[in-house]
C-alpha cells in the first residue's frame, strides 16, 4: 500500500474569534475579559508569559494555592442526584465535574457546570436503553451516533415523579459507573470569609456508601506547577495605536510567538530549514518568565490569575506587555458558553489573552468549529 502525501491532506478547520479594546481600569468589572473567562468553567492548563520582569510577582505565585481537586473512581450518577448532595455542594458555593480519560467521539462522556446542569454525552445504544429524554448531537446529526441529555440538577424535586424517573434510570447498568475529576469552591471563598474547607466535597464522598462494592474511591490530584526563565530575547511589540508609522505584528503572530515562548522554542534560529520570523517592530529584553499550572481550574479561579496579572502591569509598567492562555478539556461535552463540543478533530477549546501596560489588549478565542470533516 503506497503512503498517502500527507501534505496535501488539508489543517483541520477551526473557529477563530479575535477581539482587541482597551479595558477600563475604573470598571473592570464590566470587563468583557472577564465575560470570556466567566463562560468557560472547564480549564485544565494556564499558563502566563511575563516578559522583562525581574521576578514573578507573589500575587500571581499564590493565586492557585488552594486549586487541587479531587478524583472519584468508579462512581454511579445516582449520587449526583442526592438531595444531601445538591443542597450541600451544588446549591452552596461552585461545584464543577468532567469524566476522566473519556474520548468524546466515543464513549459516554459526563459533565456538571458551575450552574448545577448534570451533562450527558452518550452514545446511542446507551441514550436509547437509558430511558431519558435528549437530543441529537450537534455534530453528530448525519449519523445520529451521539446523544446529549441535560439535566437542572437544582430544580429536581423529591418525591416527584420526574426525581424518581431520573433516578431510577442513573442507577441502570447500560450507563456503567464513571471516573470524575470534580472540584469544589465553597461559598464566599473569593472575599476570605468562608469557613468552609474545600475538602468537604471529598469527606461527603469517602463516607458514601453505595453498596458493599460500590463504593467510590476518592483520590487527591494536586495542582501541578513549573516555572522557567528565556533569556536574550527580541519579543514582538503589542499596540492598537493606528496613528503609529510603526508596524505591529498581527495578533496571530502574537499568540505564535508568545506559544513558542512558552515551549521553550528557539525563536531567534537562523537555520534555513528550521527557522521563524514574524512581520512587525520587536523589542529587546533580557528575559522572561513563564509559569504553567496542569489541573482543574473553575472559571473563577482563571479569573484570579488574570487578576494578577493586571496588577502586574501596574508594577511593571515598563513591561512590553503580558500574555496569559489558558487550554480547556478536549473531551469534556462543554466548550464556551454552554456550546457543544466538537470532538471530530481535535476538540480544541482555549483563549490567548494578551494585555500590555496601556490596557489594550488581545482576545483570541479558538474552537472547532461544526463542519464534519469529509
Amino acid at each position: 500500500m503506497l503512503c498517502p502525501e500527507v501534505w496535501r491532506f488539508r489543517a483541520p478547520s477551526h473557529e477563530i474569534v479575535q477581539k482587541t479594546g482597551i479595558i477600563d481600569w475604573k470598571h473592570q468589572k464590566k470587563d468583557p475579559i472577564r465575560r470570556g473567562i466567566r463562560s468557560h468553567p472547564f480549564n485544565q492548563m494556564v499558563t502566563v508569559v511575563l516578559p522583562d520582569v525581574k521576578s514573578i510577582p507573589v500575587e500571581l505565585e499564590t493565586a492557585l494555592a488552594d486549586s487541587d481537586h479531587y478524583l472519584l473512581r468508579n462512581i454511579s450518577l445516582q449520587a449526583f442526584v442526592a438531595r444531601s448532595f445538591i443542597e450541600a455542594f451544588v446549591k452552596r458555593g461552585t461545584f464543577c465535574a468532567v469524566s476522566f480519560r473519556t474520548k468524546l467521539d466515543t464513549d459516554d462522556c459526563v459533565a456538571i457546570t458551575p450552574g448545577g446542569i448534570l451533562v450527558l454525552h452518550l452514545n446511542k445504544e446507551t441514550y436509547q436503553t437509558l430511558g431519558l429524554e435528549g437530543r441529537v448531537s450537534e455534530f453528530g446529526r448525519k449519523r445520529n451516533s451521539k446523544y446529549v441529555i441535560s439535566i437542572d440538577l437544582k430544580t429536581l424535586q423529591p418525591e416527584t415523579r420526574q426525581y424518581a424517573r431520573v433516578r431510577e434510570c442513573l442507577i441502570r447498568e447500560t450507563l456503567g459507573r464513571f471516573d470524575l475529576a470534580i472540584t469544589w469552591t465553597p461559598p464566599s471563598a473569593n472575599d476570605g470569609t468562608s469557613k468552609i474547607c474545600p475538602s468537604s466535597v471529598a469527606k461527603y464522598f469517602a463516607d458514601l456508601k453505595l453498596g458493599e462494592q460500590n463504593s467510590p474511591l476518592v483520590e487527591l490530584v494536586p495542582t501541578k506547577v513549573k516555572t522557567h526563565t528565556e533569556y536574550s530575547l527580541k519579543v514582538p511589540t503589542f499596540s492598537l495605536d493606528e496613528q503609529s508609522d510603526t508596524e505591529y505584528c498581527t495578533g496571530s503572530e502574537l499568540v505564535e510567538y508568545m506559544g513558542m515562548l512558552a515551549l521553550s522554542c528557539d525563536t531567534e534560529g537562523e537555520e534555513y530549514l528550521n527557522s521563524y520570523d514574524f512581520s512587525g517592530s520587536r523589542v529587546e529584553i533580557g528575559n522572561a518568565k513563564v509559569m504553567h499550572w496542569k489541573g482543574f481550574f473553575t472559571a473563577g479561579q482563571v479569573e484570579a490569575i488574570y487578576t494578577s496579572v493586571l496588577n502586574a502591569l501596574k508594577t511593571e509598567p515598563h513591561v512590553p506587555w503580558i500574555g496569559m492562555y489558558v487550554h480547556g478539556f478536549p473531551n469534556c461535552p462543554i466548550s464556551f458558553g454552554m456550546r457543544e463540543n466538537y470532538f471530530h478533530t481535535d476538540g480544541d477549546n482555549s483563549c490567548t489573552i494578551i494585555v500590555n501596560p496601556k490596557g489594550e489588549y488581545l482576545w483570541y478565542q479558538l474552537m472547532g468549529n461544526n463542519k464534519i470533516p469529509k
